[in-house]
């Protein structure tokens, strides 16, 4: 519409211009002339206000298409009738109708053409003979019509052309599309970490999974330095090159949200473009921290099974010799005269240290040959509760620390109740062991997903981060006098009850956490157990 617009203005108007410059004797056929070719003028403003408004309202654009097609011919075989016929100079502008009618209406542009070369030769014969004669028309029309099945027949052909290229490209950009919506859910299914990277190091795109390893919302690692997002990494891309394609390694990472402490297994490979030019590097990884925690249970039971072997073994050995002893020494003492003090000084001496070596061999025995837990369902906030009131009147346990418990409702578990004691009481013995006089001790009931919680917290110093590896080995202490017995079989006794043990620094410090996880009971036992604790409570 703005083409035909802009092609009528022109040349109309450039018609109308020249017209009114002509002789003043032609003045007459000159104003007639003039007053159609401007009435055309007007006409073709309104139709294109009219096809304009259609254009807005209209469903399917084919009507229209046709409707304007049809004007234009009837607009063009009039320009022609009245500008001379088989001399108009106007004649051309058939042609122009045939491409545009290739536009909007594709290969039929054909029907176009053939209704220009009808109306064409209409419009030659209703005219008047010139100079020439028949012939002069009849090799005039014979031109026109080649020209205009010429024009049409490429018309088609090129929109042919540019038909079966969009389909094409839509064909090629609904496949792009389908790729990369097929990438995209990929990228977004994968359980590992993927990161791209510019070879200056700033990160490009970050999957969900990577996000949610590093404890970063991938948007806010996009544009940053990959030094920044994951510091570990440098160690292994000083040695990537072109040449490399893989490399493979573990790094430290400490999460960003909160600091918590993960090993990785990263894997790094060259980004490379079509051409197969490198852009970047891809960063691949995932979170080892459990598996390495698994090797490290595996490393420990192992070595906890071949001291327990052995020490089941010695403590039989000495423990019979250790009641001879004991025997032996009580009937010396009772022939040593009242008034040989040294002797029985030293004789009570001997059975204090062999009283105190069968307590260790009893505690080794107990290590070594544990016995099966027997689980009952306990509610551990009750359960600790009484425990927590037995152990504030014990100061042997606490001395002049306070027990303070926290346990806000029933939390419900599978356990032993009398080796789930045990472990607390192990556990506030050394938190009291490692606190100052005065500081008190935490115990903490609680539920975290799956796993029902018991924290004990201290308020001393914290553990070195070389004496945190081997805390839960056998036969070692930090403490003076210590038999490295009790962390041994804590973690024994909850590895037996499908359990966890993690050590952790107390927020906020000082101090340290013990937490102790324990699987909860089943959701209908849980609710039974809530009932039955209502109803005694009743």
């Amino acid at each position: 519409m703005l083409f035909r617009i802009a092609v009528v203005t022109v040349l109309l108007g450039a018609n109308v211009v020249s017209e009114i410059a002509a002789p003043p004797e032609q003045t007459q056929v000159i104003s007639t002339r003039g007053f159609v070719l401007l009435g055309l003028i007007a006409g073709t403003y309104a139709l294109t206000i009219v096809f304009a408004l259609w254009l807005q309202r209209a469903r399917r654009v084919g009507p229209l298409a046709w409707a304007q097609l049809a004007t234009d011919l009837a607009t063009e075989t009039t320009l022609v009738a009245l500008t001379g016929g088989a001399d108009s100079p106007f004649g051309f502008l058939f042609v122009l109708i045939i491409v545009a009618a290739s536009f909007v209406v594709g290969g039929r542009a054909l029907w176009v053409a053939g209704a220009a070369i009808t109306l064409h030769a209409l419009v030659l014969a209703l005219s008047p003979m010139g100079a020439g004669g028949v012939i002069a028309v009849l090799r005039q029309f014979a031109y026109n019509a080649v020209s205009f099945a010429a024009a049409g027949l490429l018309a088609a052909r090129l929109a042919g052309e540019a038909t079966r290229a969009s389909e094409r490209e839509a064909s090629t950009g609904m496949q792009l599309r389908d790729l990369a919506t097929v990438h995209a859910d990929v990228i977004r299914c994968l359980t590992s970490g993927l990161v791209t990277v510019t070879s200056d190091g700033v990160v490009l795109t970050m999957n969900q999974a990577a996000g949610e390893i590093l404890g970063i919302a991938p948007g806010r690692a996009l544009g940053r330095s990959i030094d920044e997002i994951m510091p570990g990494l440098r160690a292994l891309t000083v040695e990537l090159d072109g040449r490399t394609r893989v490399r493979r390694g573990e790094i430290d990472h400490r999460r960003f949200d909160d600091g918590r402490a993960e090993t990785l297994g990263v894997s790094l490979s060259p980004l490379v473009d079509a051409a197969g030019q490198q852009l970047g590097r891809i960063v691949n990884f995932q979170d080892l921290s459990e598996l390495r925690r698994m090797e490290r249970e595996v490393v420990r039971n192992e070595r906890l099974a071949a001291i327990g072997r052995l020490a089941a073994g010695v403590a039989h050995e000495i423990r019979n010799p250790l009641a001879a002893i004991s025997g032996s020494v009580e009937l010396l003492a009772q022939g040593v005269p009242a008034e040989d003090r040294t002797s029985k000084e030293l004789m009570g001496i001997v059975l204090t240290e062999v009283t105190r070596l069968d307590g260790l061999i009893a505690e080794l025995l107990d290590f070594a040959r544990p016995r099966e837990p027997q689980p009952e369902r306990v509610d551990l906030a009750a359960s600790l509760g009484e425990l927590a009131r037995v152990l504030s009147h014990d100061r042997a346990t606490l001395g002049e620390r306070a027990l303070e418990l926290s346990a806000p409702e029933p939390v419900f578990a599978d356990v032993d109740p009398a080796q789930l004691r045990q472990v607390v009481w192990n556990l506030v013995r050394n938190a009291a062991q490692a606190s100052p006089d005065g500081a008190p001790v935490s115990l903490r009931v609680g539920v975290d997903g799956p796993w029902a919680i018991l924290e004990v917290r201290d308020r001393g110093p914290g553990i070195p981060p070389e004496h945190r590896a081997r805390l839960f080995e056998p036969f070692f202490s930090t403490k003076s006098g210590g038999t490295g017995l009790g962390l041994a079989t804590v973690h024994r006794i909850i590895d037996a009850h499908r359990g966890r043990v993690e050590l952790l620094d107390a927020q906020p410090p000082p101090g340290t956490s013990v937490v102790v996880r324990l699987p909860l009971a089943q959701a209908e036992s849980q609710a039974e157990s809530q009932d039955q604790a209502s109803a005694k409570s009743s």
